[in-house]
């Protein structure tokens, strides 16, 4: 695999970290059984509003998954996507933060989690640049 085809296996990897993670989040939004799982609450029990104010979230969530889905197929292209699903990523991980400072200690692999997908979609975002600069100071090259 030449240099240029493992720096774009790189990218998509990170757009389909998130595309999971997300998947995974939007059900859990949707259905506050596996949300209780997800956060390591098995106590979880939200009234009807609070569920639905979880729906809005699930939904909002789910449009992101396919706004990646959507990127991943020209990811040089549209590598600002995986940017703003990286400053996501932190305002995620500040909530999962203060979960884990209030006690629930099972939000650390939240943490870990958002710590390793913020890396691979900044790392990505950073490769697309590059070849986006090279193939522009190229324009011969083929995107």
């Amino acid at each position: 695999m030449n240099r240029q085809k493992r720096k774009l296996f790189l990218i998509k990897t990170a757009y389909w970290l998130g595309i999971i993670a997300d998947a995974f989040w939007a059900i859990g939004l949707l259905f506050p059984r596996i949300f209780s799982i997800l956060t390591g609450k098995s106590d979880f029990n939200p009234d009807l509003q609070f569920r639905l104010v979880m729906s809005i979230g699930g939904i909002v969530i789910a449009g992101w998954t396919i706004l990646l889905l959507w990127a991943v197929k020209k990811p040089i292209e549209r590598r600002f996507v995986i940017l703003l699903t990286a400053i996501l990523v932190v305002g995620l991980s500040i909530v999962a933060l203060i979960g884990y400072l209030d006690g629930n200690t099972r939000n650390i692999w939240i943490l870990i989690k958002n710590s390793v997908l913020f890396i691979f979609m900044v790392t990505s975002y950073l490769l697309a640049n590059n070849i986006d600069k090279a193939i522009n100071r190229n324009p011969i090259t083929e995107k």
